[in-house]
């Protein structure tokens, strides 16, 4: 079995790309203290393909999503998404900030770093995520880095976070 998932550029869709045995397979979606369950009914081509309207089924569209699911032979996938819509409106009002200086000005250099910061905490963020495979152990080490790096991403956004140093 193997899960694709990948989170619309509007954090508004997750879509899932199941492969396994023909039959009924179960998915899995956590994030946080939000969560749901599905059912991906796998025809006998192998393939299916489940778009889900984040708001309405798991709650939320922003942070990072953990997905496993079971197929009907038994056999475990995991897979995992980032939304990263909060990240990116956060970089945007920085980089905002950074149109009103000069090139020699130094005032703007704090939210320039925060924005460098957080688009790095995204890429590892991605990095992780791309790094799932069959291993549970090391899948959950992998999954909480991640949380890490967002929740760390979002303390940088927000205008007391104090990491000017």
């Amino acid at each position: 079995m193997n899960i694709t998932s990948t989170i619309t550029p509007d954090c508004k869709y997750l879509n899932l790309v199941v492969t396994g045995a023909q039959g009924d397979a179960s998915i899995n979606i956590f994030n946080g203290d939000f969560s749901d369950s599905i059912t991906v009914n796998i025809p006998s081509s192998g393939t299916a393909n489940q778009l889900l309207f984040l708001e309405s089924t798991v709650g939320t569209g922003n942070g990072v999503f953990r997905i496993s699911g079971t197929d009907s032979n038994g056999d475990e996938a995991f897979a995992g998404s980032l939304g990263s819509c909060s990240l990116d409106c956060c970089i945007a009002k920085k980089v905002d900030e950074l149109l009103g200086c000069g090139c020699g000005c130094t005032k703007c250099n704090e939210a320039l770093r925060q924005a460098e910061r957080v688009h790095l905490l995204i890429s590892g963020i991605e990095s992780d995520l791309s790094l799932l495979g069959m291993d549970n152990s090391q899948n959950i080490a992998l999954y909480t880095n991640a949380e890490a790096k967002y929740n760390k991403a979002l303390e940088l956004c927000s205008d007391d976070c104090g990491c000017g140093c």
